[in-house]
Formats: structure tokens, sequence, C-alpha cells
């Protein structure tokens, strides 16, 4: 299918090095769109599933030069609202100001509001007597994008080595057992994590939903997940911190083999979910320029051992790791700086974004790639990631991660989740924390009951109130849930905003999130 998908995309003129737009749910299409792109020679740019007009028309026009978007309907046509007004009555042809480059557009499956535009089962019923144009390992074959928590996703090019090279460490990571291999994965394919590399190097049995985002909730999304883990008897789950704690929280049923997670910080009282819900919990550490970068599996016996407030993971083989001040001096081990990375799959910079210059001619020099995470390497020679060094609380010159307030307001049996993020005092500069909490349903805390309780666990009496500044948020402020940006992950920047839309006109003087 994908074979003759490509034929047909050369034949209306796709070339190697072509950059072609690709939104969609986790279906078929999306495969055959993907790798049929990639054998055509050209290169696929992954768009969010559902994602704002504007935002979409921003990202195209960001990259330059995108001549095609393959797009999915979605659920009764719902997602056509991107292309309907780019696409004339003429098969998909486009005529689009806003994006000048764009020529066609082809639909995952008909839709009656866009009847005139192909679909991907007709160009694959083509039968066309062309070669496919040769691929050098080399070419870009891959445009994912970062999150975009801080503005407009940054668009990360990736070789065809670089995914085969992926693949390979995906699979060596996720070790395939004996005999039938099933891995639940819910990440949609557009995402380094969620991209079929494992299952194309270990040939085992993926199963994943159509779409992530359709949950109503994160406690029906953990649901969902558990009924499908049970039901397919998948061997291991890629499921993230969040769902883990809510499933030991809300005492969700659910029992695997191995349960993978991931994140910038994943907190040590994850352990917990081990012999509750799974045999062994493995860490990863990774990011979309980089690809995996560290792992480490534990098991019932390290839940004893470990007395790190958060779980570390080894370097990969093919990975260094350095910790740096602020001046890109060493620093000793055990001692707090900025990660910096080096890896054998190389990163060379984004389609979209240009690098800070230090950071350019330090990558493009030696290969070392700064990205803004802060923590430390122990002795033995475990890597600690503590967070994002953009988000850090800074008070009197003391600086600390938001995980060591995280840790302590989630250990509230009445909380589903909760976020710290540095809010500006405008008088002394410092950036003093803030709180952004889920409650359970009609057991919520008020801000002054909440910051009693961090007093107590942090310990803060009238010989040392200067603590309070730097452990018991100013700003407290209840959700019923967290905003998330079109890719899935949360989006703090609408966090802070509807935070700062809660301030009191007290508040307002002298606190702000800008």
């Amino acid at each position: 299918m994908a074979n003759k998908f490509a034929k047909t995309l050369v034949q209306m003129g796709v070339k190697r090095g072509d950059i072609i737009g690709l939104t969609g749910r986790n279906v078929p299409e999306w495969l055959i769109a993907n790798f049929g792109v990639q054998m055509a020679g050209g290169c696929p740019l992954c768009l969010p599933y559902q994602e704002r007009e504007d935002q979409i028309t921003k990202l195209l026009n960001s990259v330059e030069s995108v001549k095609m978007l393959i797009m999915d309907p979605g659920v009764e046509g719902r997602n056509c609202h991107i292309s309907e007004y780019v696409v004339d009555k003429g098969n998909g042809k486009v005529e689009c100001k806003s994006i000048p480059a764009l020529e066609n557009v082809i639909l995952f499956y008909p839709n009656e509001r866009m009847s005139s535009a192909y679909t991907v089962a007709e160009l694959c019923s083509r039968h066309l007597d062309l070669e496919l144009p040769r691929i050098d390992p080399e070419d870009v074959g891959f445009v994912s994008l970062s999150s975009g928590s801080s503005g407009l996703p940054k668009a990360i090019p990736s070789s065809h080595h670089a995914l085969v090279v992926i693949a390979w460490h995906c699979y060596s990571l996720l070790l395939r057992q004996p005999g039938e291999d099933i891995l639940y994965n819910d990440r949609p394919f557009s995402w380094v994590a969620g991209y079929p590399a494992w299952e194309m190097a270990a040939c085992g049995t993926r199963v994943t939903l159509t779409n992530t985002l359709h949950s109503s909730s994160i406690v029906d999304a953990v649901k969902t997940a558990t009924n499908l883990i049970t039901k397919e008897k998948a061997i291991k789950a890629f499921l993230v911190p969040s769902m883990l704690e809510l499933a030991m929280k809300r005492k969700i049923h659910l029992k695997i083999k191995k349960a993978v997670t991931s994140g910038v910080v994943v907190h040590a009282s994850l352990l917990e979910c081990i012999d509750k819900i799974c045999d062994e919990l493995q860490v990863l550490y990774g990011m979309t320029e980089m690809g995996y970068l560290g792992s480490r599996v534990f098991t019932s016996d390290d839940k004893a051992r470990v007395q790190d407030m958060l779980l570390g993971v080894r370097p990969c083989p093919w990975v260094e790791v350095k910790i740096t001040d602020d001046h890109g001096h060493l620093q000793p081990v055990g001692q707090r700086g900025n990660i910096l990375i080096r890896s054998k799959t190389r990163f060379t910079g984004y389609l979209n974004h240009d690098l800070p210059p230090q950071t350019e001619d330090l990558l493009l020099k030696s290969g070392w790639f700064y990205p803004k995470d802060g923590g430390y390497v122990s002795e033995n020679g475990l890597l600690f990631v503590e967070g994002r060094l953009q988000e850090m609380i800074q008070v009197f010159g003391r600086k600390m991660y938001p995980f060591e307030i995280e840790n302590v307001i989630n250990a509230k049996s009445n909380v589903i989740a909760a976020i710290v993020l540095p809010i500006k005092d405008m008088e002394t500069g410092d950036h003093v924390p803030s709180a952004a909490i889920i409650y359970q349903p009609q057991n919520e805390d008020s801000m002054e009951s909440m910051q009693d309780y961090l007093r107590k666990e942090f310990n803060i009496t009238e010989e040392n109130q200067l603590l309070e500044c730097l452990y018991v948020p100013q700003v407290i402020v209840g959700f019923k849930t967290f905003p998330a940006l079109a890719n899935g992950k949360l989006d703090h920047e609408a966090i802070r905003k509807t935070m700062q839309r809660k301030l009191t006109k007290e508040q307002i003087c002298r606190l702000s999130f800008q």
C-alpha cells in the first residue's frame, strides 16, 4: 500500500527532499502516508492532530516550502476546518494566500465536506509503472515537533539513518520477551516516543489507541488504558507517571509485567507501583532532538534501597553526559548544574528556530547539546534530572526545583496532581513558588490549609521563617483538569495565564507570571 502511495506521490510531483505535512490519529492511513512519503523521497512533517488552524498555518510557513498536506478529517469531519478554507473544487488543488507553497491536500478517507480532495485509498488504488528514487540514509526522513510549551513548536529533522538507530535503541532498551511480545503504547505515531520504531525492530505486537486525547479526563484515560492492557494481554506498557500515580491513588486494578515511564522528572514515590501494578518499573530519559538517552529498571528490591527523592537513570552506551556550571565549567560529582548531552544520534539544529549562538557553537564544534535541563551525576554514574532550568524556584540566592514541593503536595490523599511554577516577586526579583492543584471532587483544601500543611511538612518555624518564601506557594489555584497542548503535553503557558487571572488585587501589585 505504501509503495503504491509513494509512486502516486512521485507522479503528482513529489521530489526528493520535499517536506509534506502529515496530521492524524493512530490509524493505518497515517502509517501508509508516512512510509509512502519517505519512499517517494519526501519527508513527513508530523503535525499534532486537531491543532488550531492558525497554529497549523504558522507551523507550515515556519518550515517553508511545505507543498502538500495529508490529513485525517476526523470523526464526522471535525478536523476539516484546517483545510476547508484552502481547498478549491479542483481535486485537492490549493489556492491559499496564507500558505503560498501549499499545492495539494489529501485526506485519509472521504468526507463530504471536502468531496473534491484525493484520499489515501484512492491514491493507493493506482497502478503505476515507475521507479521510486534511491534514498540516501543521510537524507532527512522525518520531522517531528517539540511540545511548543514555550511558543511555536520547534521542527526537529531526523535522517533515515537516525530513524533506524532510534529503532535499534528502542529495541535494545525494551528487549523482546521470549514468545509473543505485546507492548501497550498509546503515544501518537507523530511523536518519537510513539513512532513505530520498536515494532519494526522487534517485530512485536503493539496495542494502541486511535486517539489518546479522546478521554474526557485523566481518570477516564487511565481506566481506558487498563481495560485495553488487560483485554489484549500486554506484557509491558508505556504509562506516563501521572497515570501510574492515579491508578495507585484510585486503586484502579492493573497488573502488568513491566511498566515503562518517562518524563523530565520522575519521583521516587513511583516505586510504590512495583508489586501493586507491575513486577518491574523502567524509567527512560530522552528527548525528541536526540532520542533515548538513559534507562534504568527497578524491581521490588530497589524500593528499600533508593534513598533519593527522584529516580536516576544510567546513560545509554551511546551517550555521554556532563554537568557544568553557568560558565561552562565541569561540576564535581553530586554537584547540581546544567546537563549537556552528546550522542551518536547527533542533533544539528531546528528547521524553524535558531539556536542561541553559544549553544549552536558548542553543538557544531563538539557535538554537545544543551537541552536546558538541570541535574547532577551521582558517584555510581546515575544521571538525576531535576527539572527544566527555566522552571527553577530562586529565593535569596538559593535555587531549587519544583519537584521538591510537588512531591509533598502529591503525597496528600485528596490531591490528584500538582504543578509548581515560579512566579516573580516584583519587589525582590525572586522567583517564588506557586501551585496549580487538581483535588479529589468535593475534597478541596483552602489555600491557607494547604500552606499550613506545607509549613508543617517542611518544618518551618519562627526560627527559619524565611524558608517559607522558598517552600510555601504564595499562590495556590485549584483546577478541575490541566489544559493540554494538541500533542497531549501539559500547557504550562495556559496554566500560568489562568493563575494570573485569578490573582487578587493585592497579589497583582507584587506578583507576576509575565
